[in-house]
């Protein structure tokens, strides 16, 4: 019995031994997987950071586009807009023209009336003055007639006489005064002369 106690005894060492030589492993197993458990945790902490500032990122990025966008549609309404008005005032314009032409027609064939009329207005004045100038000659001859009548030679009187009613004398005098009176009614003026007396 005495020789199993001390073998028991150097398997019990040999036990123990082994034994704290597997915690000491297993500490240091532990220690090593801590530290890589750490430093996982600080990569992972850090791929978080980097997925978040990537998160944020996307968000500004996708922000920008939305704002981009519609700033891009507001720019094309203002291009459309823009485009109808410029349409509109080249229809205008083209209206404009047409009717500067027809302007220009309407001034030219007024231009030509109006030359036409100062043709025919001196061609007027000329024949209005040959009128007058022939009026006042009958009017001149009339009156002579007359006053040959009314004023007769010595001769002309006594062949006239009427010795004792003098009736033909009075129509006669009628006559000429009716006379005077309507070669007076129609004879022609220049407008703005003054009219003679008559004589």
């Amino acid at each position: 019995m005495s020789t199993a106690g001390p073998a028991w005894s150097v398997d019990k060492k040999e036990t123990q031994r082994r034994a704290q030589q597997a915690i000491r492993h297993a500490q240091a197993k532990a220690a090593e997987l801590e530290r890589a458990n750490v430093e996982l945790d600080g990569r992972l902490k850090e791929q978080e950071a980097r997925a978040a500032e990537a998160q944020q990122g996307l968000e500004q990025a996708a922000q920008r586009h939305h704002r981009l966008t519609q700033e891009h549609a507001r720019e094309l309404a203002r291009a459309a807009d823009l485009e109808a008005r410029l349409k509109a005032a080249e229809e205008a314009l083209q209206q404009v023209r047409g009717e500067l032409a027809d302007t220009r027609t309407a001034r030219q064939e007024g231009e030509r009336l109006l030359e036409r009329a100062a043709a025919e207005k001196t061609t007027l004045d000329e024949t209005l003055a040959q009128c007058i100038d022939k009026n006042g000659r009958l009017y001149q001859l009339g009156r002579t007639l007359i006053d040959h009548v009314e004023k007769p030679g010595p001769l002309t009187s006594v062949l006239r006489a009427e010795p004792f009613t003098q009736i033909k004398r009075v129509e006669l005098e009628n006559i000429f005064q009716d006379a005077r009176d309507d070669l007076d009614r129609h004879r022609l003026k220049l407008p703005g002369s003054r009219s003679e007396s008559a004589r």
